[in-house]
């Protein structure tokens, strides 16, 4: 007998059905929380960025003046009595001897010299102590070396502003302890 049988024709297995892609709730919420948090960024950004930007600043300045009160580990104080004690320096013996000099010359200062020599000669003739002489005589031999190296020419001095940074330092405390105040 024939084998009359027929293989059973396969059927085609049945296809997936495609889904439609799912977004899931939190996912959504997740998106939704995102875009909001990004447009409220946006419409704050006119306004936020600009106080962020004075307040930086700000910020700033304040460190500023607070390194500016010490410097080098010398306070503002300490600048301004120094100032002060140099202005008061400056005025009874620079000034005085640079007036005196400058209308004299540098030949004022030999003929100093010289003075204090014959002054030292007769104290000495005389057994008397010449010490106090001799430092004096020493200083104004270091101010004949000295008169040469000077910065400016010796009557600048008599012209020159003592008080500038006196005034500075004090605008500068005034500045540091009052920082928003002109």
């Amino acid at each position: 007998m024939a084998n009359t049988m027929e293989a059973p024709a396969e059927t085609p297995a049945p296809e997936k059905q495609k889904r439609k892609p799912h977004i899931g709730r939190r996912a959504f919420l997740a998106t939704a929380a995102t875009v909001t948090a990004c447009g409220a960024g946006a419409l704050a950004a006119p306004k936020v960025i600009p106080a962020l930007e004075s307040k930086a600043q700000e910020m700033g300045r304040d460190a500023l003046l607070n390194e500016i009160g010490s410097l080098e580990g010398v306070s503002l104080d300490a600048a301004i009595r120094a100032a002060e004690i140099t202005r008061a320096a400056v005025q009874v013996l620079v000034l005085p001897l640079a007036r005196f000099f400058s209308l004299m010359g540098t030949g004022a200062l030999a003929l100093l010299l010289g003075a204090l020599d014959l002054a030292r000669k007769a104290m000495a003739l005389l057994h008397l102590n010449t010490s106090v002489l001799d430092a004096f005589r020493d200083v104004v031999a270091s101010w004949q070396r000295g008169i040469a190296s000077l910065p400016i020419a010796l009557d600048a001095y008599t012209t020159a502003d003592i008080n500038s940074g006196e005034k500075y330092l004090r605008a500068l405390k005034q500045m540091a302890e009052h920082p928003h105040v002109g």
